[in-house]
């Protein structure tokens, strides 16, 4: 393995782990386009109202944290050098790929019925050199600027170059021996993003739990469980119970979802005019905007002009239905027949319920148990242009044809689940 030994070192003032700072070639990864991006991309998918500590947090912190946790993490040490640098850029390099606004634009291009995933992108242009992104690996992806990713791979690793950004490849993706570390059920992904935007949204938080529970993180089993110190114990109990609180305030913000809601709405219009194909997946944040408020579709232009001024949708009250989430596409033909069914423009968006997880943990006393359980609902939110509140016949309807269409249970949860005219008014 060879390097610049004069190569200056990243160190940063982190909000959860205090003064942090990468080995020389981290630090050159840190700098390089892919990650550089991160900064202009936000943690959160839109730029929440509800929740305005975590309306400008970016990616880039959020990366910095899982690589700095995959220096520390316990497994680290049956690593030799190149494996454990591999394990550091893959936790930098885990969202590299992401859309704009977090996942937005991802789940916009999943209404029109692309299969866009940005987990899987690098592994794609790995295996594909062919791919329709001009460049492959190294493609453009900020201001006009390659990736960085295959020059930075051949100064740390020579000769193995190649083998080393397979290995980082298969990381991002979840698998080989140390891909669970990076993305599975619990992971460094999550441990950080889980209690940085607890942090940020003011909840009282441990700032050392993340620490622990990735000292205690041992690896994982042959079929992916992951594998803990004995003493991590207590911590994954306050991690499921963390998730819960966190997820709750994110998901039943309904001034948050009405914005998501548009700005998905907006998206999709102007992806089915063909303004947007699956290779502008690069966008940061700002490009997407300018893009959506140059639009020749006027409605993706007026949408976006009431996003940005806070003139937002009206909003039916959410809905908790049974069962599993339904594809993105289906709730977007969804939409198109309950706004012929109650005679009134609409977009609806749904939402997993990600408040529970199932997580099965094998701890290094040989010891297995289960924490948390996987939820079996999810969250509906119907909006409308019109600048009118929905009436009591247009609630009653929404319930019984959303029930009808997706073959679900209306469960009685359902926030201000009553059919009484709802006007959305000022969200702030």
């Amino acid at each position: 393995m060879s390097w610049h030994k004069d190569a200056r070192r990243v160190q940063v003032l982190d909000a959860l782990y205090g003064p942090i700072g990468f080995g020389e070639e981290i630090s050159a990864l840190v700098r390089a386009p892919v990650v550089q991006r991160m900064r202009h991309i936000r943690l959160s998918n839109i730029d929440s109202i509800a929740l305005p500590g975590i309306s400008g947090l970016s990616r880039f912190e959020h990366v910095l944290g899982t690589a700095y946790l995959s220096t520390i993490v316990g497994c680290s040490g049956t690593l030799n050098p190149s494996e454990r640098i591999a394990l550091q850029a893959a936790a930098l390099m885990h969202d590299w790929a992401i859309t704009a606004f977090g996942h937005l634009v991802e789940e916009a291009f999943a209404y029109v019925g692309s299969t866009f995933n940005h987990e899987g992108k690098l592994h794609e242009l790995v295996a594909s050199p062919a791919s329709s992104d001009v460049g492959g690996v190294n493609r453009q992806v900020l201001c006009g600027r390659e990736s960085g990713i295959l020059d930075w791979c051949m100064q740390v690793f020579g000769s193995e170059a190649d083998k080393y950004l397979s290995v980082i490849t298969e990381t991002i993706a979840g698998r080989g021996s140390i891909g669970p570390v990076v993305a599975g059920e619990i992971d460094l992904d999550n441990i950080d993003n889980l209690h940085r935007i607890a942090f940020h949204m003011g909840l009282a938080i441990d700032k050392e739990a993340p620490a622990r529970l990735s000292r205690g993180f041992l690896g994982a089993t042959d079929s992916g469980s992951p594998i803990f110190a004995r003493d991590a114990r207590d911590d994954l109990l306050r991690w499921v119970e963390l998730r819960r609180d966190v997820y709750a305030h994110l998901m039943l913000a309904q001034p948050d979802f009405t914005i998501k809601l548009m700005l998905l709405y907006a998206t999709v219009q102007a992806m089915r005019a063909g303004e947007f194909i699956d290779k502008d997946w690069s966008m940061t944040d700002v490009d997407f905007v300018s893009r959506l408020l140059a639009s020749q579709v006027k409605e993706t232009r007026d949408t976006t002009n009431r996003w940005m001024a806070g003139e937002f949708w009206e909003m039916a009250p959410l809905l908790w239905l049974s069962g599993p989430a339904p594809e993105y596409s289906r709730v977007a033909a969804f939409s198109e027949e309950l706004a012929k069914e109650i005679r009134r423009p609409v977009f609806a968006y749904r939402i997993k319920d990600k408040r529970e997880r199932r997580l099965s943990i094998e701890f290094d006393d040989g010891v297995s148990e289960v924490f948390g359980s996987n939820s079996k609902k999810w969250l509906l939110g119907v909006g409308s242009p019109t600048k009118r509140a929905f009436t009591k016949t247009e609630l009653l309807a929404i319930h019984g044809f959303a029930s009808t269409y997706f073959q679900a249970q209306v469960l009685p949860e359902s926030i201000e689940g009553n059919t009484e005219p709802v006007h959305q008014g000022t969200l702030i």
